[in-house]
Formats: structure tokens, sequence, C-alpha cells
């Protein structure tokens, strides 16, 4: 009996999703008809064999998943041959330690408390992002002694993609989300913004449930729309808004998708990466270009918190932070997100904006420069009106008492 015909199977992957359906059953088929039945005595045994084997006896169905996992890294398993190919330590404990042993559980199978495999890290991570450090995209600019983002290498890069992964890239560089969050935008989030120049887009990040708000650069906003006009003009407000197309069907992109896209174009610009290294022009590195761009543009961290979802350790709300006080500062950081026609618009808005910020600070002195000045004017005029009252007074007090005198006299004289 196969996979597919087996019961105990087809009722652990009822409801699933069909990636994670597809997860199960490689490794199911994997264990049996590689691993298992590659063995002369075992030819015949089917997974409901093996089921009802882990009833009766659980730790030989522990020792059989540790022997595989040997055997999927090509090492030496008694009475089994060699694989011949090594697979990747985090993959091979994926599958034994993570499909294999949920497709047991959820038959009821329960493992004895002292038979644990912690699914460690890759122990690649010190190399992975190294190419990174070799393909940089923000470097210094010796003329202006600035630091500026090389937009040439960007254009490069997409001139390999497609209007619809043009328009993606660019989103996800502008905004820094997740190809997760990104995806889950359907046709009427970008509708309900018509004539906005930018798209405003907040919610909570799939991956940790903080809070986000940020914006589309109006460049990607430009793309995003074209997009649209081009490739989903009769699509109804519900449906997704980025999709690929599979037997005439139109199916939601995931960032599986995207990543296989990133890594054809990335070759096809002559760039490589060893084994265990990421590709340096993966979906995730936009977030981390838009974290770069942040820092160069010295807005403040509670801002680039806000764009990017991260916890705040202020404790402040992001809700708490207007539209437009979001607005002004991202109009700091989206010179350095921007690679087409739009970098002159965003570069003279951003001196503009320093404009502005100066006349204010030039105003607010003015202000006080003339509050203090009107102050000292009110003390200097009042001092002189009751120096003048004072004057006037003592005047009228003087002849007050020279007429008193002049009418006591003549009062004395007469009697």
């Amino acid at each position: 009996m196969g996979i597919e015909e087996s019961k105990n199977v087809s009722e652990v992957l009822d409801g699933l999703a069909v990636n994670t359906q597809n997860n199960y059953k490689t490794t199911l088929k994997q264990f049996v008809e590689q691993f298992i039945q590659s063995r002369e005595e075992e030819r015949n045994v089917s997974i409901d064999d093996l089921v009802a084997e882990a009833k009766e006896d659980v730790t030989k169905t522990q020792e059989r998943m540790d022997q595989f996992y040997k055997w999927l890294q090509n090492e030496k398993v008694e009475g089994y041959p060699l694989r011949g190919k090594a697979m990747r330590e985090s993959s091979a404990n994926a599958r034994v330690y993570g499909y294999l042993r949920g497709f047991f559980v959820n038959v009821g199978i329960g493992f004895e408390r002292k038979w644990k495999k912690k699914i460690p890290k890759p122990k690649r991570e010190s190399r992975a992002t190294k190419k990174d450090q070799v393909y940089i995209f923000y470097d210094v600019d010796e003329e202006t002694k600035t630091i500026r983002f090389n937009r040439e290498q960007m254009q490069q890069f997409l001139a390999n993609l497609k209007l619809r992964d043009v328009a993606i890239t660019l989103a996800l560089l502008s905004s820094s989300q997740d190809t997760v969050d990104l995806f889950r935008l359907n046709v009427g989030d970008i509708r309900e913004q018509n004539g906005k120049s930018r798209i405003f887009w907040e919610g909570n990040r799939k991956k940790t449930g903080v809070l986000f708000r940020a914006f589309i650069s109006k460049e990607a906003t430009k793309f995003i729309r074209r997009y649209l006009e081009q490739e989903r003009q009769g699509a109804e407000d519900d449906e997704p808004l980025f999709v690929y197309t599979r037997n005439g069907t139109n199916n939601r992109m995931t960032g599986t998708n995207l990543s296989s896209i990133y890594r054809d174009a990335t070759r096809r610009m002559g760039w490589k990466w060893e084994k265990g290294e990421h590709n340096p022009l993966r979906p995730k590195r936009m977030r981390h270009l838009f974290r770069t761009a942040c820092d160069t543009a010295k807005i403040a961290e509670l801002f680039t918190n806000a764009y990017m979802g991260h916890k705040n350790n202020q404790g402040q709300d992001y809700s708490e932070l207007s539209k437009a006080a979001l607005e002004l500062e991202y109009l700091r950081v989206e010179p350095f997100l921007t690679v087409y026609g739009e970098v002159e618009e965003s570069l003279e808005i951003k001196q503009d904006v320093k404009k502005l910020e100066r006349r204010v600070l030039d105003l607010n002195r003015t202000v006080d420069d003339l509050q203090h000045t009107l102050e000292g004017r009110v003390e200097e005029i009042t001092r002189r009106l009751f120096e003048k009252w004072m004057d006037e007074y003592t005047e009228e007090l003087k002849q007050a008492q020279l007429d008193f005198t002049k009418r006591y006299e003549k009062e004395v004289k007469q009697k």
C-alpha cells in the first residue's frame, strides 16, 4: 500500500494547507519507500504497518527515526545502503523530528519523555549573510561626503523582473514589510486609496503580532497601480492583489514563489553565493535595506519602529502618532528608498522640509524676540506714565496747598 492509499495519512492531512500536506507526503515517502523498504526483509512494509508497530513498541519507532535522521545526512546505518547525498542538518531535523514525529503523534503515538530531539538552529548563520557585505547598496559618496543609495545596482536587478515583481520589490523596499504581510493585501486595499500619492498601510505583523504603520513610496504606488491597470483590471476588490497563474487559475503570491524568482534574477546578474549562504537579493534583504535607509536619514527610533512593526521600548503606542507626523518623517527616508525617476522630486521635498523647519525656528525666535521687546516696551511705557502721573499729581498737590494757604490767610485777616 502506498502513502496516498493510507487511511492514517489521509486523516492526518485532512484540512491542512496544500504546502504542509506536500511536506508530510514527501517525508513519509522518503521514510518508507526510500529508507525502510531499501532493506530486503522490509520491502513490503507500509506506513500503516509502521503505525501498528509504533503502537506496540514505540522504542522501535524512535530507533527507526534516529536512524532515518543519520541516513538523510548520508551517514552509515547498519543494514541500509548509503543515501549517496547528505541533506542539510536543519532540513533533516525538520523532516524527521518535525513532520515524521508530527505524523506519528497525530495518529495517537505517545513518545517517551526521555526521547527528545530538539531541532537546532542552522550552524550556518555566521556565513548566511556574508554576501550582504559584498553586495552592498549604501556606500559613501566621496564628492559630497554623504551616504548614497546605489540605485544603479537596484535598477539592474529590477531589469530582470516582470512588472508584477518590480511592483512587489519596490513595495517591500519602501514599506519594510514581510512578504507574508504584503501578499495578504487585496485589490480593494489599493483602490480605496485612489488619489493618494503614497499608500498608507497599517496592520499587525503576522510574524509577531506587533502593530506597524507604514507607507508605500510614491514610486512603488505608481508601479502597483500600473500593475493593476495592465494585469488586474477586471479583478474584484476582495481578490488578492498579487497573484501567479497556474493551470489557468490565479493564486495568491507566496514568499516561496518570490524567493525563487529572486534567485533566478540574481543569478542572471552574475551574482554568486556559496552553499549555506543567503541570496544577497532575497526578499528579506529589502527589510534590512529599509532599516539602513532610516539610519541614514537619521530619523527617530520611535518612527523607525512604527514603520517596521518593532516593539517600542519606550512603551508608547504607535497609534498615538498622527499620520501627518509619520508621513513627515517618512519624507526624510523616501529618497534613500527610491530607485527610478522620483529621486529628484523626493530630494526637493526633503529640502523643502528642511527649509520649512528652519523657517519655523526663525519665526519662533522672532516671536520670542518680539515678546521680550514688547514686555520691555510695556514696562517702559508704564514707568513713563507713572512718572508723568506723579509729576501732574505733585503739581496739583502743590497748587492745592497754595490755594489752601491763601484762603486760610484771608480768613485770619478778616477775623
